[in-house]
């Protein structure tokens, strides 16, 4: 009798430690799920919040850097095929805008172009004639007047009202004259003007006081 309760309280402890042992492992198991869980979690949940604020810094220095500058504008004018107003891109040089006007044409002064120069926004191109220093040199009329030479109207550079002015010019006529200038380039000199349909050497004759080049 004695050694059944002995083995008896010796089954029961057995169990108790048995009892012991699964309740600490299911702890121990339970602690190593919440730690790799939660940890994990954590981890993604911050991982989570700090992409977006990344991705907005990110945004917001690409933004910074966009260029907002747009096309420019250029007025180019004298011995280029087709004088006018050109639209360009920022950084472009002279000589590109040369191209756009036709190039130049054969009386331009080149020499005095710095074609390698950039341009600005709203900018005066003149290209030169070769010829004006010429005329410049060879001047021996002293009677001729500054007043004289102001009045005189440049068919190279006169708008549809300024030509509309000259003894024989209308309306339609100047319109020509600036269609000829646009594809031909300017003038070489006032006798080329007889070039223009409906202007002949007696017309000539009544405008040769009014026009220079």
């Amino acid at each position: 009798m004695y050694y059944r309760l002995k083995r008896l309280i010796k089954d029961a402890e057995n169990k108790n430690i048995l009892l012991i042992t699964a309740a600490a492992a299911i702890i121990l198991a339970a602690a190593v799920f919440f730690i790799y869980y939660y940890g994990n979690s954590e981890n993604i949940s911050f991982g989570s919040l700090s992409d977006p604020e990344d991705q907005i810094i990110s945004e917001t220095e690409n933004s910074s850097n966009i260029d907002p500058t747009s096309n420019i504008y250029v007025d180019i004018s004298g011995c280029v095929k087709k004088p006018g107003v050109y639209e360009m891109e920022p950084g472009s040089r002279i000589f590109e805008v040369i191209d756009e006007a036709g190039g130049f044409t054969r009386h331009a002064d080149t020499a005095l172009i710095n074609q390698a120069e950039e341009i600005s926004d709203g900018m005066k191109i003149n290209v030169p004639d070769k010829r004006d220093k010429g005329k410049a040199k060879s001047s021996g009329h002293a009677s001729a007047s500054s007043d004289t030479s102001e009045s005189l109207i440049n068919i190279n550079k006169a708008d549809s009202e300024t030509l509309q002015r000259i003894p024989g010019i209308g309306p339609v006529t100047a319109e020509k004259i600036i269609q000829y200038r646009e594809e031909n380039g300017p003038f070489g000199s006032v006798e080329d003007i007889t070039n223009i349909s409906g202007i002949g050497d007696k017309t000539l004759e009544k405008m040769r006081p009014s026009i220079t080049v």
